[in-house]
């Protein structure tokens, strides 16, 4: 028998944990997520200076008994319900199979995916040592060092704080803003060697054997693919201002409607669609 739910959350990121701490009222929600724990990606950073209120979240988040959290769970699919009225069902894979997921409602807040270099479409080789800061901060975690010298792309604070945590852990590191410079070429192979970047119409070499890629985010919508959601020109989900997509009783909030490598909105909307989803409007 296939469980029936008031709310399917899918992502325990910030939008999703400020959603739940503002409170759901009495619904019987369950709530799905890739990852051990909550908090989303950004969690390894959050000792970094800007991320205060991100950190306070996660660190007072409660579940409440209505909420039924179940972490390495991913969303794979999304079938919408033919009928005004009738569940939603969600495919969700676990380490003992695939499963379905029932609600009458559901969140889709899981997020978003670093852009890479690739992505950005960065000519050069492709040498090991590019990489986005999810894979340093994995890397970190596990004791490893990403590399000795390292360049770090990106001007947010999630870039900062992953330039702070290399060099603490003994790395040479500089950082480079896309305002100071272009990202033009990779050079090296197989390890990468050196860095092209473009400046006032000059192009000068930078030597590293790390390059952390962290520039910007794409929504995580790939998994979305014939449901029927409608996405915006840049793939993410396009929501009204009540955070309602266009198939009546699915909503999306967070990185997955506005990417930001700093959850520049996401603690803002779950809070908001907390409010809406109580049927309180502002």
């Amino acid at each position: 028998m296939i469980d029936m739910y008031d709310l399917a959350i899918v992502g325990a990121g910030l939008s999703a944990l400020s959603a739940i701490a503002t409170g759901l009222g009495h619904q019987r929600v369950i709530l799905l997520d890739y990852q051990d724990a909550p908090g989303g990606f950004l969690r390894p950073a959050l000792a970094a200076h800007g991320f205060e209120p991100a950190r306070e979240l996660i660190a007072s988040v409660r579940f409440p008994a209505s909420v039924t959290a179940c972490f390495g769970a991913t969303a794979v699919g999304l079938l919408a319900a033919l009928d005004r009225g009738e569940p939603h069902s969600l495919l969700v894979r676990q380490r003992q199979g695939t499963s379905e997921v029932r609600a009458r409602r559901v969140l889709i807040a899981c997020g978003g995916l670093e852009t890479t270099r690739e992505h950005a479409q960065i000519p050069g080789s492709r040498p090991t040592g590019v990489m986005t800061p999810i894979l340093v901060h994995q890397l970190l975690a596990h004791g490893y060092l990403p590399g000795k010298r390292a360049i770090v792309y990106g001007d947010t604070l999630y870039a900062r704080a992953t330039a702070r945590c290399m060099s603490d852990a003994g790395m040479e590191v500089t950082p480079v803003t896309p305002a100071e410079a272009g990202l033009i070429g990779i050079e090296g192979f197989p390890r990468l060697e050196r860095v092209a970047f473009s400046r006032d119409g000059q192009i000068y070499h930078m030597a590293a054997d790390t390059l952390v890629y962290s520039v910007g985010m794409m929504a995580n919508t790939h998994w979305l693919a014939g449901s029927g959601i409608e996405l915006t020109s840049d793939g993410a989900i396009a929501v009204d201002k009540h955070y309602q997509t266009n198939i009546p009783g699915v909503y999306a909030i967070g990185n997955v409607v506005s990417p930001s490598l700093d959850h520049v909105r996401s603690i803002m909307m779950g809070k908001e669609v907390a409010l809406l989803l109580k049927g309180v409007t502002r």
